[in-house]
C-alpha cells in the first residue's frame, strides 16, 4: 500500500485537547500506511503583531498539493483570514479537506454540540444549585467556541428569567493574568455572583486560585465551572465541573473521514458530536469516581510531566547558551550539531532544525522585519537526526519537508513548529510521535528558548557585522580607499609575531613617495592634487594588485610582499619603474603623468625585525627621491 499523507492544522495552546485528538487521529490510522504532518504554531491574541506573524509563518510551510488530505482544527485558530487561507489553498490543490471544532460553508465539518453541553450546565447550576446572579468569563471576542457557549448561557438565562446581559461578560483573550485581575475587581467591587461561568477550564483553574487569593472558597462563597475537561482540572482541587468533548473521538472522526474522502466517498457537510456537562466539585456536586482515582495517581503523573518539563527547561537553556555564544550562523550550524550529536535524549531518535537561507541576512540588518510570509524553494539543514543518527545532508528542497525520509519508513506523526526572531521566519523545527510533549507544552518550551536564542544570536552577529564594518573602515583611507596607517600598524604587528625566531623569513617592503605633490596642489589646485595622489595609487594598486597597499601619510604608500609577489618582487620594480615612465612621456594632463620615488628591500640575514627592512626600504626610496629629482634638472 503506498503511502499516505495527511496535514494537519492547530495551535498548540489548548495542550491537552490537541494532543488527545491527535492521539485519536493515531489511533485511527495505527492499520494504515498514512504519516500525519502537524504544522502547530502558539500564535497568541495578546502579543505582538510581528511575533504573532513569526508564529503563523508554518501555516505556509507546506505545499497542499503534496497531501492526500487536510484536516483544519479551526476551534484552536483564532485567525479567520488562517483558516480562509488554508481552505483556499485546499480548494486549489483540489486536495479534500475538513474542518475540525467549527462550521465552515463548503467544508465538511467535524464539531461539538457545545451548546447541548452549555446548556445542561447552565440548566444544572439553576435547578440544582439555585444559580441567580451569572459572571461569563469569555475568550476572546471574535472565538466562535466562546461566543456559543455564550449564547447558551443567555438562553437558559431568558428560559429561567434571569438577568443576564453583555454587562456580565468579561473577555480576556484568553489571557490568564486578565482573568486573575478580573476575578478581583469582581471581589473587590462587592458585586459577587452566584457563579463564575468560564468559557474553558485554564480560565476557571485560575479563577479559583484567584478567589482563594483574596480569602474566599469554591464552592463554599461562589460556584464556578470550566469547558474541556482537561486532565489537570479533573485532578485538581476542588475539581472543575465542565464540559467534556471527548478530543481522542473527535480525532477518530476526523480521521475517518477524511480517509474517506481520500478514497473518493461523500461525506456529509456538517458531523455534530455530542458533549456532556460532567458536575464536580466547584460546582457543588461530588468528584465523579474515575476522577477521584486520577487523583489518587496524579502524584505520579505530576511527577513525570515535571521531569519532562525540567528536562525540556534545562536542555532548551542550554541549547540557547550554546546558539547566544556564537558569531555567524555558520557557527550556529556547527555548535548545535555538535550538541545535538553528544545528547539528544529530549528531541527524541528523529529530530531536525532547518534554516532559510534568506534569515543569513540578519548579519547585515536584524531589525528589518520580513515582509514576505512564504519560505524559499531551498531549506539548509542545521542537524538532522534520524532513526537516532545525524544525518550529512547540506539542504533539501523545502517541499520535501523532512531530511532523508524514505517511502519505506514506518508511519509517524511530524510535528512542525516555526523557527523565527519576532515577524522574520528562520525556518522550522520538527519532532516525531511527540503526543506527550504536545500535552505537557514541552515543545512550546523548547521552541520559546530556542526562538529567544535565535532572537539574540541574530541582534548579536548584527552588532558584530556594524562592529566589523566600522573597524574595516577606520582602517580604509577616505581618498584613495587602499588600507590607512592604522591597519598598516596592524600589520606590522601581525608580521612581528610571524616572523619572530624565525632564522630567514621571506618578506619585503617596498615604500613610495610620491614626487612634486605641493607643486601641484601650488599651482593646479588641491582638487588636482587630491587627483594626483589617487593617479599615484592607481599605478601602485594595479602593478602591486596581489599584495596590500596602505597610504601611511598625504604623500606616502607602502606594500607588503609576501608569497609570490616576494618571489617576483624585481620583476615588479621593474614593471612599476617602466609604467611610470609611460605616462611621464605620454600627452597627459599633469595630475595623471605621475612621479613617484621608491624603494625595496627585504629581510637580510643579520636584521633583528621588520624595522630593520622598513629603515633600508626608507634610505633607498629617498636615495631615489633625489636622483629623479636630479634628472629633472
Amino acid at each position: 500500500m503506498a503511502k499516505k499523507k495527511i496535514a494537519v492544522f492547530g495551535t498548540g495552546w489548548a495542550s491537552d485537547i490537541l494532543a488527545h485528538f491527535m492521539e485519536g487521529m493515531h489511533e485511527e490510522l495505527a492499520s494504515d500506511n498514512t504519516d500525519i504532518y502537524l504544522f502547530l504554531n502558539y500564535a497568541n491574541p495578546g502579543e505582538l503583531d510581528v511575533s504573532r506573524k513569526g508564529d503563523l509563518t508554518i501555516i505556509q510551510l507546506p505545499r497542499l498539493s503534496d497531501f492526500d488530505g487536510v484536516v483544519v482544527i479551526s476551534n484552536l485558530i483564532d485567525y479567520p483570514w488562517i483558516r480562509d487561507d488554508i481552505f483556499d489553498r485546499c480548494k486549489k490543490a483540489g486536495v479534500p479537506v475538513i474542518s475540525h471544532g467549527l462550521a465552515i460553508d463548503g467544508v465538511c465539518s467535524v464539531v461539538s454540540e457545545n451548546t447541548v453541553g452549555m446548556v445542561a450546565l447552565a440548566r444544572h447550576l439553576v435547578k440544582e444549585h439555585g444559580v441567580k446572579k451569572i459572571k461569563f468569563i469569555a475568550g476572546s471576542a471574535d472565538n466562535e467556541d466562546s461566543n456559543i457557549r455564550i449564547r447558551a448561557v443567555k438562553d437558559v438565562a431568558a428560559e429561567y428569567g434571569l438577568k443576564f446581559s453583555d454587562d456580565d461578560i468579561v473577555y480576556t483573550d484568553w489571557d490568564l493574568t486578565n482573568c486573575e485581575n478580573t476575578i478581583f475587581d469582581t471581589i473587590d467591587s462587592g458585586e459577587l455572583p452566584d457563579v463564575f461561568i468560564c468559557a474553558n477550564d485554564e480560565l476557571a483553574m485560575t479563577g479559583i486560585c484567584a478567589i482563594e487569593k483574596r480569602g474566599l472558597s469554591v464552592p463554599g462563597d461562589v460556584l464556578i465551572t470550566g469547558f474541556d475537561c482537561l486532565s489537570e482540572s479533573q485532578i485538581f482541587y476542588p475539581s472543575v465541573a465542565s464540559v467534556d468533548q471527548n478530543s481522542r473521538d473527535h480525532g477518530m472522526v476526523c480521521a475517518r473521514l477524511i480517509r474517506d474522502m481520500m478514497d473518493g466517498k461523500e461525506a456529509d457537510p456538517v458531523v455534530a458530536l455530542p458533549c456532556a456537562f460532567i458536575p464536580s466539585e466547584s460546582c457543588g456536586c461530588e468528584c465523579p469516581p474515575e476522577w477521584a482515582d486520577r487523583r489518587l495517581r496524579s502524584g505520579i503523573v505530576a511527577f513525570k510531566s515535571v521531569q519532562q518539563a525540567n528536562a525540556a527547561a534545562w536542555h532548551s537553556l542550554y541549547l540557547e547558551r550554546v546558539i547566544m555564544a556564537c558569531d555567524s550562523f555558520n557557527e550556529i550550524k556547527r555548535s548545535i550539531t555538535n550538541t545535538l550529536s553528544g545528547n539528544h535524549n529530549f528531541e527524541g531518535t528523529d529530530f531536525h532544525i532547518l534554516f532559510d537561507p534568506s534569515c543569513y541576512r540578519s548579519e547585515m540588518g536584524s531589525d528589518v522585519v520580513d515582509d514576505n510570509f512564504r519560505y524559499s524553494e531551498k531549506m539548509d539543514v542545521i542537524v538532522s537526526i534520524r532513526n537516532n543518527s545525524i544525518q550529512n545532508i547540506r539542504s533539501i528542497k523545502t517541499t520535501d519537508l523532512i531530511p532523508g525520509i524514505e517511502e519505506s519508513d514506518p508511519p509517524h506523526m511530524y510535528v512542525f513548529l516555526p523557527a523565527h526572531d519576532r515577524g522574520n521566519k528562520i525556518g522550522y523545527v520538527v519532532f516525531t510521535d511527540c503526543y506527550d510533549k504536545i500535552e505537557s507544552k514541552a515543545i512550546r518550551e523548547f521552541m520559546e528558548k530556542f526562538n529567544s536564542a535565535v532572537e539574540k544570536a541574530r541582534k548579536a552577529i548584527y552588532l558584530q557585522a556594524i562592529n566589523d564594518t566600522v573597524r574595516e573602515l577606520s582602517h580604509v583611507d577616505a581618498l584613495t580607499h587602499v588600507k590607512n596607517r592604522n591597519a598598516y600598524e596592524v600589520r606590522l604587528e601581525e608580521v612581528r609575531k610571524k616572523t619572530a625566531g624565525k632564522s630567514n623569513p621571506s618578506f619585503g617592503i617596498v615604500l613610495f613617495d610620491i614626487n612634486d605633490l605641493k607643486k601641484i596642489n601650488d599651482e593646479l589646485g588641491h582638487y588636482s592634487g587630491d587627483e594626483y595622489i589617487k593617479n599615484s595609487c592607481k599605478l601602485i594598486c594595479t602593478i602591486y594588485k596581489n599584495s596590500p597597499v596602505y597610504r601611511i601619510g598625504g604623500d606616502e604608500f607602502v606594500v607588503i610582499l609576501e608569497g609570490k609577489p616576494f618571489e617576483r618582487r624585481d620583476d615588479l620594480l621593474d614593471e612599476f619603474k617602466s609604467e611610470m615612465k609611460k605616462l611621464a612621456t605620454s600627452n597627459r594632463p599633469a595630475e595623471e603623468k605621475v612621479s613617484i620615488a621608491y624603494g625595496m628591500s627585504i629581510y637580510q640575514k643579520g636584521d633583528t625585525s621588520i624595522d630593520d627592512v622598513i629603515k633600508r626600504a626608507d634610505v633607498t626610496m629617498y636615495n631615489t627621491k633625489k636622483k629623479m629629482k636630479a634628472a629633472k634638472k
